[in-house]
């Protein structure tokens, strides 16, 4: 990364009161040295199950029916979130990388946390919603159970 661009994201962590280590200062370069040259991600629409690919790069931002012989199919528009209503780590993503002068990731990250149409159904859904929803903890104890448990002890 250039000084300068190393000095932008400097400034913009003393602005969010961080101090990096080492470790995470070598993870933010490599944060922003990445880019959104071919980006796909397979997701299930949240409303009807149906598989669809997320395409964000060069080839375009769009979602799709990837079929095995045509390609992407359908194609529908990505909308990409405005970079000043993001909040939380798409905010810090996104001002991240733009402090750091890597626009190319920067506009990647408005569609990856923007909205995407489903072209089965025609819901549209929030991808980082999405991937939250997908990717985080179930609730690792039945609260029955709890409730169970509480009853036996009382």
């Amino acid at each position: 990364m250039p000084d300068d661009d190393s000095a932008a994201v400097g400034r913009l962590l003393d602005r969010l009161g961080c101090q990096p280590s080492s470790d995470l200062w070598e993870e933010l370069e490599g944060l922003l040295s990445l880019d959104f040259t071919d980006e796909h991600y397979h997701v299930g629409c949240p409303h009807s199950s149906t598989r669809l690919a997320i395409v964000i790069g060069e080839h375009g931002h769009y979602s799709a029916f990837r079929h095995y012989n045509d390609g992407d199919i359908h194609r529908i528009p990505l909308k990409p979130a405005m970079p000043d209503e993001l909040t939380g780590i798409g905010r810090w993503m996104h001002d991240t990388a733009a402090a750091g002068g890597d626009m190319l990731l920067a506009e990647g990250l408005a569609y990856l946390f923007g909205q995407a149409t489903c072209g089965l159904c025609g819901s549209t859904f929030n991808l980082a919603d999405w991937f939250e929803a997908e990717n985080s903890p179930h609730q690792p104890i039945d609260p029955i159970v709890i409730s169970s448990m509480a009853a036996a002890s009382g």
